[in-house]
Formats: C-alpha cells, structure tokens, sequence
C-alpha cells in the first residue's frame, strides 16, 4: 500500500514538472557566466580542471589499458518501477565492470540475480550479449545498454577527459552544504544549451581540490524525455585506489540539481579495482570493427 503511495506521488510529481517545464532547455550557465562578469573565465576554468585531474590522479588511471570493479546498484523505491534502469535487474545484485581507459568500450557481467553469468557488452558502439561461460556472441542494438556502458564510463573517467572539452569557463562559486564549491562549465558547440551536446556544470571541492559533483544535460536517452527532465547530478565519495587514482567508491544520482544526499534517484557503489588485470581482446569480440575509442561515429 505504501510503495503505492509513493509510486502515485512521485508520478504526480514527474507529470508536474514535465508540463511545467517540458518546453524548456535546461541551462546550466549560471548567472555570472552568463551576464560575462567573470574575468579570463576560460584560463581560471582550465587550470581548475587540470589541477582537479592531477591531484585525483587520473593521469595515472590514463596510463592503464583496462581496468575492472565490482559494483552495486540501488535503487531508491518506486523509481525502480520507472522504465529509466539501463541495467534491468541490477538493483542490489552485485555486477562487475570491465572497461576499456579513455573508450567507451567495455563490458557489464551479472554476478548474481536472474541474469546471472550474462555480459552485456559495447564495442565500438555496437552492442552485444553473451554468457561468461559460452562462446555465443549475439549482436543488438539495446540502446539502454549501450548508453547505460557508455554513460557510467564516462562518469567513471570524466576528469580525466573534461579538460580537453572545447568550452570550458569558470563560472563561480556555489555553496551547498557548508562548502562553498569553486564551478567550471564545460561543453561543446557553443557555450549556450544547444540540441547536440550535452553540458555539465562541475564542482570543486577548494579543500581537497576534488570534483565531488557534476550536473549534467542528457541530450541522448534510451527513452523518451521532457526537456525538463534531461538534468541530473551525480555526487561522488571517493577512495584512493592501488596506482594511487582517487576513483569513486559510490555515485549518488539524483533528478535535476544538487540536493541533500539521502535525496535519490540510484546509487552506484564501486570496490575492489583492479587494472591492467585482463586481457584487453575481452572487449573486443568482434571482428572488423572500427576502432572509434573515445569518440562517437558521425550521424548520416
């Protein structure tokens, strides 16, 4: 009856807010960046960003070929009844991640659960399906999977790649939660929201120097969805890692904008990496692709 309720509630809620705002494009800049207040805003944003990538230790993660961790999905009620998981089955059965370092080439195995033993896998943005104790590859275009493989790629190594996007600004501070978090925005294409890249707003912890948030666009979803609802914010806890990496250790997903942490979507946690721990072939099953690495193949 409960789990009713609340599936009622937060329905009513995601039908609110896609009325009220399904019209509108969500704009990350915020006001200082916007009125162009902010002085050598690309030079402050850029060393920001470097700096963040340094002292994490994503250089070092640059220099493995692959990497693996075992992880954890769960999922916060009734959201779990919403057609948004990219992994179906995954919440609280433990999954392992093998990826491909600066791809978005890798593979996802179920460990436990009904799908136990099966691998769904990206490679060169063709996806496929097979079990870890079979042969049998079969392609598909499951697009769910692919950009579930690809999005928490991306969420795993962002640091290591959004000094090299091509518009990067500081844009200020922003307080939550007693820290007062130096920003930087960062996208492609132009520097206003537009309909072909997506766009993150970056936040930096000015005592560890740490990227603890990203707010993010989704321009690109496996399913439908309001302009409204292409926002969210992923908030980071990280642990150092065996090459000296501060990796995530757990990934708080939340709708929209920043909120308090027990406020979420999903959660994703991540232990026990290994790198350079397998043979790269796993990844690459499928004969005569081309190698896109990190990049997407142009649309005709």
């Amino acid at each position: 009856m409960n789990r009713m309720k609340n599936l009622l509630k937060l329905s009513s809620l995601i039908i609110i807010i896609s009325l009220s705002q399904s019209c509108k494009s969500v704009d990350l800049r915020t006001t200082a960046l916007k009125s162009n207040s902010i002085i050598n805003s690309e030079q402050k944003g850029k060393i920001l960003l470097n700096e963040a990538k340094i002292i994490m230790g994503y250089d070092k993660l640059a220099n493995t070929e692959v990497y693996e961790a075992n992880t954890k999905f769960d999922w916060n009620g009734a959201w779990l009844l919403m057609p948004m998981n990219a992994f179906p089955g995954n919440n609280g059965n433990a999954l392992q991640l093998r990826l491909a370092t600066n791809s978005f080439d890798g593979q996802v195995e179920y460990l436990e659960g009904r799908k136990e033993s099966t691998i769904q896998g990206v490679q060169s943005w063709q996806g496929y399906k097979k079990k870890s104790n079979g042969d049998y590859l079969k392609l598909h275009e499951h697009d769910r999977y692919i950009w579930g493989l690809a999005t928490y790629h991306y969420l795993m190594e962002a640091p290591m790649h959004l000094p090299d996007a091509e518009i990067i600004r500081y844009a200020g501070t922003k307080e939550l939660e007693g820290i007062v978090y130096e920003t930087v925005y960062v996208t492609w294409g132009s520097e206003e929201p537009n309909k072909k890249f997506d766009r993150f707003l970056v936040y930096i912890n000015p005592k560890t120097k740490f990227i603890d948030l990203l707010e993010v666009t989704i321009n690109d979803f496996f399913i439908t969805m309001p302009k409204g609802l292409r926002h969210a914010t992923a908030r980071y806890e990280r642990k150092e890692t065996s090459i000296g990496a501060y990796l995530p250790s757990n990934i708080i997903i939340q709708l929209k904008g920043p909120k308090k942490l027990e406020s979420k979507v999903y959660s994703i946690s991540l232990d026990n990496y290994r790198f350079n721990s397998f043979d790269k072939e796993l990844l690459y099953p499928i004969d005569g692709l081309k190698s896109y690495g990190f990049s997407k193949p142009t649309k005709q």
